[in-house]
């Protein structure tokens, strides 16, 4: 009898261990979200329908982004960019809106130098366009040799919110595959980011954006990972360019219309050739288009979910030339 109570506690502790920690039920719910990443807050009528249809109250709207000072201001090590402005006219009521801020791996090791300024910054925005919050989520993509900086400045940004807010500012931050094999940061929740999950620069590379094969080295890791977890999800498409000798030229964001047009011939697989006799060599020559099916999201989606279980869905991002390409019902399945 004392070996078998013995056992069963030995068996508590170790199930216990696994499980992940419980996250603050008012934060971490499960209602639907969207990320928000354009430089200009303006929703057009197929979004706003979007949002009521799916019934997404919370937004995570990225305000800025933080790099390294290129030397056009001498005062600070590093700088924000790319600010994101607000029309007056749009309505938060009833939205939980999520300021969201990227910091460069480059950047992130000079936090001591604009932490207390990115917090004032946050809250200067907030005040300025009325808006009510109760959480900051960061983005950064932190390896080794950059993880003690992030994880020090994620302490002590939670502490210069509080003293600007008068009150405390949860914190949440993006978490991507490479990372699940890490020490999780210290917020109260993470965000894993099932985008952007191959090497883009490489000519040979299928779909840089989500490829499953990219997703299960790393699903073993979610097993055992102490972090509460949302799961964001790509609706989005780009173009990459690459020269006649197949190296990397540059990545479009916003993919062009023309790929049945003469001047191009399909390879297949998304791939395309520019023909004509007078390409300079240094000029674009091939066009990989990336897009990710529904059912590709939805595979990873209950790849991700086997190890870890159900979690709440974030789509990256509102933006409806790029929503519009999957109908009601795929959006529902990925939410669900």
């Amino acid at each position: 009898m004392k070996k078998c109570i013995a056992f069963c506690i030995v068996l508590l502790v170790v199930l216990a261990g696994c499980q992940h920690k419980n996250p603050n039920n008012t934060l971490f719910s499960g209602e639907n979200s969207v990320y928000f990443w354009r430089t200009w807050y303006s929703i057009n009528d197929y979004e706003r329908q979007f949002l009521s249809d799916n019934h997404i109250q919370t937004r995570y709207i990225r305000f800025f982004d933080v790099e390294p000072n290129h030397g056009w201001r001498d005062d600070d090590k590093c700088v924000p960019v790319a600010t994101i402005s607000f029309d007056n006219e749009e309505s938060f009521d009833n939205v939980h809106v999520v300021p969201v801020v990227f910091i460069t791996p480059e950047a992130i090791v000079e936090y001591e130098s604009f932490t207390d300024h990115l917090a004032h910054r946050i809250y200067a925005m907030c005040v300025k366009n009325k808006l009510e919050i109760n959480e900051v989520q960061f983005d950064c993509d932190w390896t080794k040799s950059t993880r003690d900086a992030y994880f020090q400045f994620l302490i002590d940004v939670r502490k210069a919110l509080k003293t600007y807010f008068e009150k405390d500012i949860a914190i949440s931050s993006t978490i991507r595959l490479h990372q699940l094999a890490q020490t999780p940061p210290e917020v109260d929740y993470g965000v894993l980011m099932c985008y952007n999950t191959g090497d883009f620069k490489n000519f040979n590379t299928k779909n840089a954006i989500l490829d499953i094969k990219d997703v299960k080295p790393y699903a073993k890791y979610l097993k055992k990972y102490q972090l509460p977890l949302k799961l964001a999800l790509p609706c989005y498409s780009w173009d990459v360019e690459f020269d006649a000798t197949k190296k990397f030229v540059r990545l479009n964001r916003s993919p062009h219309e023309w790929y049945d047009t003469t001047q191009l011939k399909n390879l297949g697989g998304g791939l395309y050739e520019i023909t004509g006799d007078d390409i300079p060599d240094k000029a674009v020559k091939y066009v990989r288009h990336e897009e990710v099916s529904a059912e590709t999201i939805l595979q990873v989606k209950s790849l991700v979910e086997k190890s870890y279980g159900k979690m709440p869905v974030v789509l990256y991002h509102l933006d409806s030339v790029q929503l519009s390409k999957y109908n009601p019902d795929e959006i529902k399945a990925f939410f669900d």
